[in-house]
This record gives structure tokens, sequence and C-alpha cells, in this order.
């Protein structure tokens, strides 16, 4: 019994240990390789894990599923989050996260509206050609998350697992799919 019961609680406040689970740190070389080589539905689960870490950290009550699923309603409130993250730290870097997340939204609606553009016209070729512009922002955001966690190259997740082969897999099979619908309409005329 020699703990004293009237004695504060003592707590780990070292930021490298309570980051840990903050934010979802990644290397950039597996972030790109996910999130093209899954035609950007790997933005989804990236979602999903910085707003569970967040709600882990911080003891709020939010539902990551739906933030995800909505992340161009909450992109630029995670966005601000890092930023702050990064600020408490003391920290410079600055990604312009207002302007990352105004690319984002803009290039995730055009990107939603063109999946149902009819085949063969130029808004259908589109959905395509803004895969690279919503992955910079989100790309932007990782590297500020692995600042913020004090793991800037994002050391501690470089490793591709045996689920991100799979969805790897299941990727490929989109890509040919994606390649087949582009060059069928040409092939047919």
């Amino acid at each position: 019994m020699g703990r004293n019961m009237y004695s504060a609680p003592e707590a780990n406040l070292n930021r490298d240990s309570a980051c840990e689970t903050e934010f979802y740190v990644v290397s950039k070389t597996k972030f790109l390789i996910l999130y093209f080589g899954t035609l950007g539905m790997y933005a989804l689960y990236w979602f999903y894990r910085q707003w569970r870490g967040y709600k882990r950290a911080h003891g709020k009550k939010m539902l990551p599923v739906l933030r995800a699923i909505f992340s161009f309603i909450f992109v630029y409130s995670l966005f601000k989050k890092i930023q702050q993250s990064i600020e408490i730290d003391g920290g410079g870097y600055k990604w312009h996260f207002i302007l990352m997340a105004i690319i984002y939204i803009i290039s995730d609606l055009l990107g939603w509206i063109s999946m149902f553009a009819p085949v063969g016209t130029p808004f259908y070729y589109l959905s395509l050609l803004l895969l690279p512009l919503s992955a910079w922002p989100v790309f932007q955001a990782q590297k500020a998350a692995n600042l913020a966690c004090n793991d800037v190259d994002g050391a501690s997740n470089t490793n591709l697992t045996a689920v991100n082969i799979l969805w790897l897999a299941i990727g490929a099979v989109l890509w040919v799919f994606v390649i087949i619908g582009y060059v069928a309409p040409s092939i047919l005329q």
C-alpha cells in the first residue's frame, strides 16, 4: 500500500506515445501504392483510420465510418485538426490545409458525378483524370499527420500487409475494367 490515494493521477503526457493513436501514420510510398492501386478506394479506409485514431485519442463521440463515407463534408475538419496538432508541438510546417480541403472537396464531388456520366462522353473520362488531383491533398495531409506523430517518413507503417495485398488485387481487377471501359468504345466504333 505504498501509493498515496490523495496524490494526483499519473499519466504519460509524452506526446510521442499519445500520438501513436491520434492520427494514422503510413509511409509515403505505401500511401501512394495503395491510393493509386485501389483507384482511390484507399481514401475511404484512410479517412476512417484518421477519424478512428482521433476519436480514441481525444475520447470524442463520433462515427468514423460515416465521416469516412462523407469525407467531402468532414475533410476540412480533419485537415484542421492535423494542422492544430502540428502547431501544438510548435511545428512551423504549413501545408495550406484549407486549400487542400477545397481541392479534395471539388475533385471528390466531380469524381462522383463523372462516374455516372455516359460512357464515351468527355465527362466520363474526367473520373480517371481526377484521381491524381484527389490524391494530392490527402497525400499532403498524410505527410502532415506523420509529422504531427513525429514519424515524418512513416517508418512505423511501411510494409504492405496481406490485407493491403488483397485490396491491391481487387484494385488490379478494377484497373482492368477501367482500361477496358476506356478502350472498348474506340474499338467498337
